[in-house]
């Protein structure tokens, strides 16, 4: 059976998965915040831009200015995608309109949308819903709803990733791929609950046992994949994540 594929935005990983994430997937990603987690989710957005693909961004653990800043250091300017709502960011970090927009662009501060309750998930729903409306077209759409910080919540990470999970599946019907991070320390039961309900499911560990700290990406599974068991190492020398070496499972 053919399956649509699309490209994952990181260099090597889909000559890996037979050419690309199946086309409409939900994808978990279990990582701790650190620079390849970034990198993964940054470099997945803006292959989607590239392609001309719509595209929401919603910031749970960190700000709105600090995305931007981010895909703009690995070498992708988005102003002109936000300026003309291709690309839109929900900013659920900030907690308040006017920090939101701080370090921002003077002519893209009026296109992120604020929510100033990450507990409030009628607040969420209507963002969200904003974002949607502010696009021109779904097909093909990707979204990225980063992990909250628990500092920033009474709920559960669970909790608002199931949220996330529900109100993003609403989109399937475009062809969508959305990306969801999980921290690595939700309980390993629970965490294998969630799992069931998402197409693919990615780890991010780090090895600090050498000089500098190593990462690895282990695919746990991806709807109509063949998934071969290893293990591949991440690049993060450069701007940008990249498959370095592929190393078998022990």
């Amino acid at each position: 059976m053919i399956v649509a594929r699309t490209p994952s935005g990181i260099p090597g990983l889909d000559a890996l998965i037979q050419g690309g994430i199946p086309t409409n997937s939900t994808i978990a990603l279990r990582a701790e915040p650190c620079n390849a987690t970034e990198y993964f989710q940054q470099q997945f957005i803006a292959e989607g831009l590239k392609q001309g693909h719509p595209a929401i961004y919603c910031c749970l653990s960190r700000p709105a200015a600090t995305v931007i800043n981010g895909l703009k250091h690995q070498g992708f300017d988005v102003l002109e995608q936000i300026a003309n709502d291709q690309l839109v960011l929900l900013d659920c970090y900030s907690m308040h309109t006017r920090t939101s927009t701080m370090g921002v662009d003077q002519a893209v501060q009026k296109k992120i949308i604020s929510v100033t309750d990450v507990d409030d998930e009628g607040k969420l729903q209507d963002g969200l819903a904003t974002a949607v409306e502010r696009l021109s077209n779904l097909k093909s759409l990707r979204t990225v709803c980063e992990n909250v910080a628990g500092t920033l919540t009474s709920r559960s990470a669970i909790e608002v990733m199931r949220w996330g999970r529900r109100a993003f599946a609403d989109l399937r019907a475009f062809e969508t791929l959305n990306l969801h991070t999980f921290p690595s320390g939700v309980r390993e039961d629970l965490f294998n609950v969630m799992a069931h309900d998402f197409d693919a499911v990615l780890e991010i560990k780090a090895d600090q046992s050498s000089e500098r700290i190593r990462y690895f990406l282990n695919i746990l599974k991806m709807r109509m994949t063949a998934i071969p068991h290893k293990v591949f190492e991440l690049d993060t020398d450069s701007r940008l994540l990249s498959i370095r070496t592929v190393q078998k499972i022990t």
